[in-house]
């Protein structure tokens, strides 16, 4: 049977000048179910049999000369130096551009002394096609090969994020080579999945989809049409419709850094939410191995180059250039991270080009000098770095970097999220748009995963307020802190402050005991109250921050809405652990895992044994320098109101406990320790080897785990805002759980191994992270700001197999799980600290000895204070709840 394919090129320009009547509430597009099994017979975009012998392969090769996309469809990056900017919808006998009007424009550029070029499209004739398949198989040219080695490697990992009932759209399959090991994978995994290859070259579409084969559970069709036309129809396939990009080949490279931004951020925003996209990106490597991989010694890159000449003369119809009068000359520019393809002119020469539209058949003559340089490709090269920048830009969530064995090539996995949290670097005063995404997760999590009402009032934990109190508490304490910085009144209604000011957090051990806190009334307010008084202090802010004239932005000011907006962002997490522990928290909308639809089934496969054991990091803090061995920063409240300080927005700031800088202290002895935090699987090992009871009896059970029948059994799960996961599951993943608990884990591990270990000091551990951050750059693959929302260990702390051979870059964390210090909570100089004026009880109602210090971040911890190495929490050190687990150390 012959491959379906939709003609893209038809749809909009049929509905346009009304030759086809679209039907009322009909998709412009077919099902793509429907139109996989050549079911479909609507209208809008046409659905082809191969079989017609005009769509055969001896069709008219002319026909599609001029039907390339402006970025290059084939599959690999090779191509790419200009974008058309056209917005015409292809027909039959319409091209997507007038790619002879381009050719003439390139050559002769408008502005003087601007370089000619020649569109990149010109490479791609059949004959082009062909030559570029042979380059793909050349060692050579390592993107193809080692595309190939990450899929045939983790393919079965990659294929787990797309959801059952997907859909699948390939933007420039090319010859599907690669992307077969994909759909093999999902073949593995019987997933139901449709999937589509857009592109632009009929022949080639037809005989890519051919090779296939055929699939039990993957139906295959394909879309001819350019990007543009893709794009309309992936954003035609509804929210309902889970969605997965392709775009393998490291096309990217075909586009400018800023083009790509642009390209990623225009197909995101027809994405819904939980859409995934599969991205190929060559990096900046060694510029010996880029230039071979672009000029082969057999020729062949030379060859696809020069044809690129021969297929002018076709597109324009007349000899108007000879290619006996250039050469290849290409290069890789280190400085720009890009491979240049030119042709150069081996001697002076004009070329004269008859212009067919005019009726004197109008003569257009370009001089061409000895050694001009003729643009006619770029492929741009990304380092991690930039990759990483590129996905923040564009608010893309990278859920998975997959590389290859040589470090030159990675498929990265990137997701739309429903709200997306920026680094923010040093940046003190939160903007607009920091406010506008965090309130995108406040209500999320408190309006779509809360159920209301019935969880309203519920109390997971005893020793806190029932969920709706933290739903006033967040607009009440901003409210009152903004009123009190402005000398305003309170917004109405004004005693939400009296009931809502301040939560309850009293003595684990003692619960009588519990400091100053607000008022409980016998009922609290109805939740469409609190949620109209919580939209009405948002508009209070945004008047504030757009009002410069009546609001002076000073630095008491910047204090107050930084200091609301991290109060906001710690309460996100803390009614998260509290969620944790309610059987009816509803998962995040939109937002599958990729065990979610197996937990239960006999298709989980359990983890437990595949972990390598963590790797010992040996630090000597002698020799580091004085910023990795400080505590805190400078920053006093109370310097606010200096003249000199008043309009200074721009200095850090941070919380009370954070100052002063301590840079005096006695550095601690040398210390090795575990690259990751203990796992759910080495916890329970611990318990299964000193418990003489039932351990479901056992109190030494974290509060993030519960037991449940499963065929009979006990089976131990680990709480997630999707439920209970098992440890076939959850097991790899760090435990979390008290200091109390990880204390005693460390004096079992001690004696079984005959040394002494423990948990880190502040110090230490603030000197791991310091070390970790100043020589290791940003991935974006830490788990913290709901990259996942599990806590899952930072993979960087696999890369190193042999216990001995951990370097800091092996060092997980921040993220996943906050990690508990030995350190109890305590000013970092008690002889200058200053308690808060602005909010007194912050910090000091906690010097208690009971409270011990948490560094890093969890899963749910917003960039601002996951990346603030100053930044201290603390926890009592019983509190069973937080999302804290631990690593060891042992002292030298």
């Amino acid at each position: 049977m012959s491959p379906t394919i939709i003609d893209l090129r038809l749809s909009t320009k049929a509905y346009q000048e009304n030759l086809i009547e679209k039907p009322t509430g009909q998709a412009a597009y077919p099902s793509p179910l429907s139109a996989a099994s050549q079911e479909y017979t609507g209208v809008g975009a046409v659905a082809m049999s191969l079989d017609d012998p005009k769509f055969s392969d001896s069709s008219d090769s002319d026909s599609l000369d001029g039907m390339t996309d402006s970025i290059c469809l084939s599959g690999d990056s090779h191509s790419g130096s200009e974008v058309a900017d056209n917005e015409e919808t292809l027909t039959e006998s319409t091209p997507a551009f007038d790619l002879p009007k381009m050719i003439i424009s390139g050559l002769c550029p408008e502005t003087p002394g601007k370089a000619k070029t020649i569109p990149t499209m010109v490479l791609y004739d059949d004959r082009g096609l062909q030559l570029f398949d042979e380059i793909t198989y050349l060692e050579e040219y390592y993107l193809t090969q080692e595309e190939i080695e990450i899929l045939e490697r983790d393919g079965d990992k990659i294929v787990e994020h797309i959801p059952d009932n997907s859909i699948v759209v390939e933007l420039g399959a090319g010859s599907l080579r690669k992307t077969v090991l994909l759909l093999n994978a999902l073949e593995r995994k019987r997933k139901n999945i449709c999937y589509f290859a857009l592109d632009l070259m009929l022949n080639e579409l037809t005989k890519s989809l051919k090779s296939l084969g055929n699939f039990t559970n993957v139906k295959t069709a394909g879309l001819w049409g350019t990007y543009d036309q893709g794009l309309a129809f992936v954003s035609s396939l509804g929210s309902e419709v889970p969605k997965t990009l392709l775009w393998l080949g490291s096309s990217i490279g075909n586009l400018t850094r800023q083009e790509a931004r642009d390209f990623i951020s225009s197909y995101s925003k027809t994405l819904d939410v939980g859409d995934n996209w599969i991205i190929g990106i060559d990096r900046r490597n060694d510029a010996q191995d880029i230039t071979i991989a672009y000029n082969d010694p057999k020729g062949i890159t030379r060859e696809f180059i020069m044809n690129g000449l021969d297929h002018i003369n076709v597109v324009l119809g007349q000899n108007f250039i000879d290619r006996e009068k250039f050469h290849y000359f290409a290069e890789y520019n280190v400085e720009l991270g890009r491979h240049e393809a030119y042709y150069q002119v081996k001697e002076s020469h004009e070329l004269v080009y008859k212009d067919p539209s005019s009726e004197t058949k109008k003569e257009v003559r370009i001089k061409l000098e000895k050694d001009e340089l003729i643009n006619v490709e770029y492929s741009y090269k990304w380092s991690l770095e930039e990759s990483t920048q590129l996905f923040e830009q564009t608010e893309m969530t990278r859920l998975g970097q997959y590389t290859s064995a040589s470090n030159r090539y990675d498929l990265h996995l990137i997701r739309k999220t429903p709200f997306y949290f920026k680094t923010t670097g040093s940046r003190p005063l939160p903007t607009q748009e920091e406010w506008a995404e965090l309130w995108k997760a406040w209500d999320l999590i408190t309006m779509s995963m809360i159920q209301h009402p019935s969880m309203l009032l519920e109390k997971p934990i005893d020793l806190r307020h029932p969920f709706l109190f933290y739903l006033g508490h967040i607009p009440v304490f901003l409210d009152t802190q903004i009123s009190r910085v402005l000398n305003e009144s309170f917004t109405e209604p004004a005693y939400f402050n009296v009931i809502f000011e301040r939560g309850i957090d009293p003595d684990v051990d003692d619960p009588t005991k519990c400091h100053s806190h607000s008022f409980v009334p016998d009922a609290w307010p109805e939740i469409e109250s609190i949620i109209e008084f919580r939209d009405r202090v948002r508009e209070r802010l945004f008047r504030i921050l757009n009002d410069t004239e009546k609001y002076t932005m000073t630095r008491r000011l910047a204090r107050v809405l930084f200091m609301t907006f991290e109060h906001e962002v710690m309460h996100l997490e803390t009614l998260l652990y509290m969620m944790v522990q309610s059987p009816n928290t509803l998962p995040p909308p939109s937002l599958t895992t990729h065990w979610s639809s197996k937990i239960g089934t006999d298709s989980v496969s359990s983890s437990s044994g595949t972990l390598p054991a963590a790797t010992w990091i040996s630090i000597d803090p002698s020799g580091l320098d004085a910023a990795v061995l400080a505590l805190g920063h400078d920053d006093r409240e109370s310097q606010d109101l200096f003249e000199e300080n008043k309009t200074d927005v721009e200095t850090a700031l941070g919380w009370d406990n954070e100052n002063p800088l301590v840079t005096s202290r006695t550095p601690p002895s040398a210390f090795k320790i575990q690259s990751r935090q203990v796992t759910n699987n080495e916890y329970l090992a611990y318990l299964m080897a000193t418990s003489d009871k039932n351990l479901r009896d056992d109190d030494r059970i974290p509060a993030s785990w519960l037991i449940r029948k499963s065929s009979g059994e006990d089976e131990i799960c680990v709480g997630t805002v999707y439920g209970p996961t098992p440890l076939s599951v959850a097991g790899e993943w760090p435990v979390s759980c008290s200091n109390i608990h990880a204390t005693g884990y460390s004096a079992w591990f001690s004696q079984k191994s005959g040394q002494s270990y423990g948990l880190p000091t502040e110090h230490e551990l603030s000197i791991a992270f310091k070390l970790k951050q100043s020589t290791v750059p940003k991935t974006g693959l830490e788990n913290y700001g709901f990259r996942q929302w599990y806590p899952t260990l930072d993979e960087s702390c696999f890369k190193s197999r042999s216990n001995d051979a951990g370097t800091i870059e092996n060092f997980s964390g921040p993220g996943g799980l906050w990690d508990w210090t030995c350190t109890p909570f305590e000013p970092l100089d008690k002889e200058r600290f200053e308690v808060s004026k602005l909010y007194p009880g912050y910090s000091s109602d906690f010097f208690d000895e009971k409270h011990m210090v948490v560094l890093g971040a969890s899963w749910a911890t917003h960039p601002r204070i996951a990346e603030r190495r100053s930044f201290r929490n603390w926890y009592q050190a019983n509190y069973p709840y937080v999302f804290a687990g631990f690593r060891l150390v042992q002292r030298c």
